[in-house]
C-alpha cells in the first residue's frame, strides 16, 4: 500500500529515507558498563526539522541487561549535507543502578 505523499515529503526531505546507527557504550556504574547496539527509527517531523525514537537493550554484562527509551533533539546540520542528533538517556534501573548514554548519534544523509 503506497503511503501518501504528505507523510513522506515535508520540506523536500523524504522521511523514509534515513536512519542512524546510535551503538556505544554507556556509562560505567558499580565497575561495569554495557554496549547499546542498534538503529533508530525512522525520522519523525517536528517544528522544521526531524527527530527519531531511539529504543533497545543494552548487552548482557554483569548478569543483567538494561532497556531505554528516549527520543533525539532535532537534527543538527554537518557539512556536506549530513546531519546528526544530539541524544541523552538514562536506562531502566535494574539490581539498583542506571546507566547514562550522552553524546551524538552516527551521521546520515539529508534523504
Amino acid at each position: 500500500m503506497p503511503v501518501p505523499e504528505a507523510t513522506v515529503l515535508c520540506n523536500n526531505f523524504n522521511y523514509h529515507q534515513h536512519v542512524h546507527d546510535h551503538s556505544g557504550k554507556t556509562s560505567c556504574e558499580l565497575g561495569h558498563a554495557h554496549m547499546h547496539p542498534g538503529v533508530t527509527g525512522l525520522p519523525r517531523p517536528v517544528n522544521n526539522s526531524h527527530d527519531h525514537i531511539l529504543q533497545g537493550i543494552t548487552t548482557f554484562d554483569h548478569g543483567h541487561t538494561h532497556s531505554y527509551y528516549t527520543i533525539t533533539g532535532p537534527a543538527i546540520d554537518l557539512p556536506g549535507g549530513m546531519h546528526t542528533h544530539y541524544v541523552y538517556f538514562e536506562t531502566n534501573e535494574v539490581d539498583g543502578h542506571r546507566h547514562r548514554v550522552q553524546g551524538f548519534v552516527v551521521p546520515a544523509a539529508m534523504g
